[in-house]
C-alpha cells in the first residue's frame, strides 16, 4: 500500500512538474499530413523527428502574407507557434513559408516595451535575452484584433513575425496576447 502511495505521490509530482513548465515555443518542419477529421496535423523537423499539433480554439494560419485558418498541405513549410500542453501539443498561429512569406520567420517573448522617439519595440525571449525591432508598418494585433503599439503593455506575451531578408529583419506583425 505504502508503495502505492508513493508512486502515485511521484506521478501527481510529474505531472504537476509538467502543468508548470507548459509553455509555448516554435518549431519548424514540413507538414507531413493533416487530419481534419480530428483537428490535428503531423510535422516532420529538420532531423527527422515527428511532432503532432493539435489546431488551436484561434489558430491562424498565415500563407502568404495572408491569415485565415485556412488549411495545411502535406508539404508545406512552416514556422508553427503552438503552447506545449500537459497532454498535446496546441498550434496557435502557423506561418507557411512560401511566396511573400518564404523568407518570414517568428520569435516570441514577453513586452518590454516601446521607444516613440526610435519607433522600436523591445521583448525579452524565453532565455532572458533582449530583442530590438523597427515598427516600420507592421501590424498589431491584440488577443486577435486589431489593436496599435500603444494598446499593448509591459508582460504581454508577444509573437512578432518578420522577414528576414533585410538587415536587421523588418516586422510585418506583432501579435500580443493577455489573459
Amino acid at each position: 500500500m505504502k508503495t502505492a502511495l508513493k508512486i502515485g505521490a511521484m506521478v501527481a509530482v510529474m505531472f504537476l512538474a509538467r502543468a508548470a513548465s507548459a509553455a509555448d515555443d516554435i518549431a519548424a518542419g514540413k507538414v507531413k499530413g493533416v487530419d481534419a477529421d480530428k483537428q490535428q496535423f503531423v510535422l516532420t523537423d529538420a532531423a527527422g523527428k515527428e511532432w503532432t499539433f493539435k489546431f488551436g480554439d484561434k489558430f491562424v494560419v498565415n500563407r502568404g502574407g495572408q491569415e485565415s485558418q485556412g488549411a495545411l498541405k502535406p508539404g508545406d513549410a512552416i514556422l508553427v507557434h503552438y503552447d506545449n500542453g500537459v497532454i498535446n501539443r496546441s498550434a496557435k498561429y502557423i506561418l507557411v513559408q512560401e511566396g511573400d512569406s518564404m523568407h518570414w520567420t517568428m520569435a516570441h517573448g514577453n513586452f518590454k516595451g516601446y521607444d516613440a522617439g526610435t519607433k522600436q519595440f523591445t521583448f525579452t525571449d524565453p532565455n532572458g535575452k533582449d530583442f530590438s525591432y523597427p515598427m516600420g508598418d507592421a501590424a498589431v494585433k491584440l488577443n486577435h484584433e486589431k489593436s496599435t503599439i500603444n494598446d499593448i503593455k509591459i508582460g504581454d506575451h508577444v509573437l512578432a513575425v518578420m522577414d528576414a531578408t533585410g538587415n536587421p529583419a523588418s516586422l510585418k506583425l506583432l501579435c500580443a496576447h493577455r489573459d
